[in-house]
């Protein structure tokens, strides 16, 4: 059967709807989930905005990891939950629009990150000249570029995709539109699309995974040189989390867009993938960052103290 071209119609995303009897659970527990995470991260941006020792670049870059944490789970999770009310249509234009966003700020996610490793980078291997090199002016370039090449990338790969013809099938076996689950459904040649994405991973993904590479061997060399164990420990300790937030996001997007699909199982493994991705990561961000980070957990107790005088 070959169905009309969803340039006109729209598609259905399918979300979980393979478990039927689940969905109102499902439904709540993610709603849940989301809540939780854009809470965690307003937090944290507020925690850092009203203290003022945590002012310096590195928390900087961190409220804007918080920023776009919001951004990606708000332009995922909202027509995800309405997938469990079975209301699942979603427009061609307003499914281009949700595949551009992602792109944008999963190229901004690596991006920033590789900043931050940057700044770590300085902070312990050239600590001398950490307020120097990673002044105001320099944060706010940084910043603005990242956010700026981000918005840039999915052109060419969004110019491609509007041009696909999509007759196999309007249903999308995914929870939001990715360009993946998109492709399947093309009755055209996909060739050019998946050079283009090569092309866009070489240029810009594989820069930032080698210099963020390239900056935690930089600072573990320096570490391991560090006379007593205490030493090491604290300075471990300041990189820590955002090395454990840098793992899970090269892990998962690896998971996502490099591991062939080939039965149903797999396309649900797929799924279950990009929820970490979307959800997990970002809720788990606030914390990793609260609980490793001695600077944060004093300027929440802080926070606490203040209101409970307040409140007296």
């Amino acid at each position: 059967m070959v169905y009309e071209n969803t340039t006109v119609k729209g598609f259905i995303l399918l979300g979980f709807s393979e478990y039927p009897d689940s969905q109102v659970l499902l439904f709540f527990g993610f709603l849940m989930a989301y809540s939780l995470c854009i809470l965690e991260n307003i937090f944290l941006m507020v925690l850092v905005c009203l203290n003022s020792q945590l002012h310096t670049p590195m928390y900087f870059f961190l409220c804007n990891l918080s920023f776009l944490d919001i951004c990606l789970t708000t332009l995922t999770q909202p027509k995800f939950l309405l997938t469990f009310l079975n209301m699942r249509s979603i427009s061609f234009h307003e499914c281009m629009g949700q595949l551009y966003l992602y792109i944008a700020l999963q190229s901004l996610e690596y991006l920033l990150l590789t900043v931050m490793s940057y700044d770590r980078y300085v902070a312990i291997c050239n600590p001398l000249h950490y307020n120097v090199i990673l002044n105001n002016k320099v944060c706010v370039i940084l910043s603005a570029v990242t956010w700026l090449i981000s918005l840039i990338d999915p052109a060419p790969i969004m110019r491609l995709m509007t041009k696909l013809p999509f007759c196999k099938s309007h249903e999308i076996d995914h929870l939001f539109c990715d360009s993946v689950p998109l492709l399947k459904l093309s009755c055209g040649s996909i060739t050019t699309v998946g050079i283009t994405i090569l092309i866009e991973i070489v240029v810009l993904a594989v820069p930032a995974f080698s210099f963020t590479l390239y900056s935690y061997i930089s600072i573990i060399s320096v570490i391991l040189k560090i006379q007593s164990a205490k030493g090491r420990l604290k300075a471990f300790s300041t990189c820590s989390s955002h090395l454990t937030v840098v793992s899970m996001l090269y892990l998962t997007l690896t998971c996502i867009y490099f591991v062939p699909p080939s039965s149903n199982s797999s396309s649900n493994n797929s799924k279950t993938v990009s929820l970490l991705n979307i959800i997990l990561i970002p809720m788990l961000n606030p914390v990793l960052y609260s609980l490793c980070n001695k600077e944060v957990k004093n300027a929440f107790l802080k926070f606490i103290k203040h209101k409970r005088i307040l409140a007296n």
